[in-house]
């Protein structure tokens, strides 16, 4: 990828995609999180192996999150997801192949044109420290340091950060 103009499309993610939205999710956080947080956290925030209960997990969907899946030239490349009545930007990874190729814009865009048609005036989210350029990048404001607890107990610090979206 590096060097090419990349081919971004986002779509909702399908039924049966639950283990490739896990694989994207793992991805990316080992590849890109491994430096700014303890083995410990990783291990808790990305288990491995991917399991049957981890996916069945993810397609029980009980947050009732909307899913993205974006793909550079038909290569699944991250995902994103909103939990809509909670206003919160629940997910958002690029695979490490993808990164700084406009994977993460796209995604987002996405989330955001999502929000506004389920009216929300404004999205939340838990950034890790790695992220956090990104997310102001993109017009999302630190509103404080934060910890975020894993589904396996184990908390990690982030930042929380919010952005008005548009009228």
């Amino acid at each position: 990828m590096v060097g090419q103009a990349a081919t971004v499309h986002v779509r909702g993610m399908r039924s049966g995609e639950e283990r490739l939205f896990l694989e994207l999710h793992h991805a990316a956080v080992r590849g890109l999180a491994v430096e700014h947080y303890p083995e410990a956290v990783i291990n808790a925030w990305a288990p491995l192996p991917v399991t049957e209960g981890a996916v069945a997990r993810v397609a029980a969907n009980p947050d009732r999150e909307l899913r993205f899946i974006a793909e550079v030239d038909g290569n699944p490349a991250g995902l994103a997801a909103l939990v809509a009545k909670d206003g919160e930007l629940r997910a958002c990874y690029v695979a490490p192949d993808f990164c700084r190729h406009g994977v993460g814009r796209a995604l987002i865009a996405a989330v955001e044109r999502a929000a506004d048609e389920a009216g929300l005036a404004s999205l939340w989210l838990d950034a890790s420290t790695n992220a956090v350029p990104f997310y102001r990048s993109l017009g999302y404001d630190v509103d404080r340091p934060a910890t975020h607890r894993l589904a396996a107990g184990v908390e990690m610090a982030c930042f929380r950060m919010s952005k008005t979206l548009a009228d």
